[in-house]
């Protein structure tokens, strides 16, 4: 994964500018991964249900299913890796994931988003992923 920092373009300098503001890719990993599970279809990203689970109520963060980078003009490039939920039309899932991936990004960090590149990992049944998070807690 590519841990580089980008640096916000704050807009016009007025001279009396106080520094760089910058946001670490992790960071926008984890904007990607927010976003992605509050869509429809959308079961886990990268791991399982339960690690993706585990990894937003604990403090440590993972990268796992999602790749950030920036293109030359200093665009966010971004992979994401997902499970999705059986029955749902997988292009009309994917395709609304990409936008709302994008927008969210955009919109938290003032930067564009290039590209928003989407792979299927696999298709399961809802209740299979609520019975093996069921018995992974026990």
């Amino acid at each position: 994964m590519d841990s580089q920092e980008s640096t916000i373009e704050t807009g016009e300098d007025t001279g009396g500018s106080l520094g760089q503001i910058k946001v670490n890719h992790t960071v926008v990993s984890t904007i990607v991964k927010m976003a992605a599970i509050n869509v429809h279809g959308v079961l886990a990203v990268g791991g399982s249900f339960v690690e993706n689970f585990i990894a937003q109520i604990s403090s440590k963060e993972s990268d796992k299913g999602v790749r950030v980078s920036e293109d030359e003009a200093g665009n966010y490039q971004i992979e994401i890796r997902v499970l999705m939920e059986y029955g749902v039309e997988l292009a009309k899932t994917a395709e609304n994931l990409q936008m709302i991936v994008a927008k969210q990004v955009t919109n938290m960090t003032g930067k564009p988003v290039a590209n928003v590149d989407v792979i299927i990992e696999g298709v399961k049944m809802a209740s299979e992923i609520e019975e093996k998070s069921s018995e992974d807690a026990e």
